[in-house]
């Protein structure tokens, strides 16, 4: 991907989210989508958001919540799916608690994906909150 992303003018930079090669304060926006199950430690991971966001800046994570029905069948096939097999779902109760631990403020909820994939035929709208929809997004700014 580095090497597509120079080939189409894109200045790339290798790292690991739990250790990220930027100074303090660099960054207004931090963006995580369908990552935080698959990093060593979303603590860490957390905390080098915190650390790269300017003051003011904010977050926003992506996450298949675990307790959602789709979250729930991804768990119960994990073992069979090459591409899950690693990974550590979720709940939003759980990242809501990382973020606050990690210095975070929540600034609000949105969910979307209310109903099984299978039967989805256009996209559905964002709602806000949590504990309904399978695709939680959480927006956080550090305090």
């Amino acid at each position: 991907m580095l090497i597509h992303a120079a080939a189409c003018g894109i200045a790339a930079v290798e790292g690991v989210a739990e250790n990220l090669p930027f100074a303090a304060g660099s960054f207004d926006y931090a963006l995580v989508v369908t990552t935080i199950c698959f990093v060593d430690s979303a603590g860490k991971m957390l905390a080098e958001a915190h650390r790269v966001l300017k003051p003011g800046g904010r977050l926003v994570i992506g996450f298949i919540d675990r307790e959602s029905a789709l979250g729930q069948d991804y768990l119960a096939h994990q073992a069979e799916s090459v591409f899950y097999r690693e990974a550590t779902f979720y709940s939003a109760d759980e990242v809501d608690r990382l973020l606050l631990e990690t210095g975070f403020s929540i600034d609000g909820w949105g969910q979307t994906l209310f109903r099984p994939l299978a039967e989805i035929r256009e996209i559905e709208a964002l709602r806000a909150g949590r504990g309904q929809g399978a695709f939680v997004v959480v927006a956080a700014s550090p305090i």
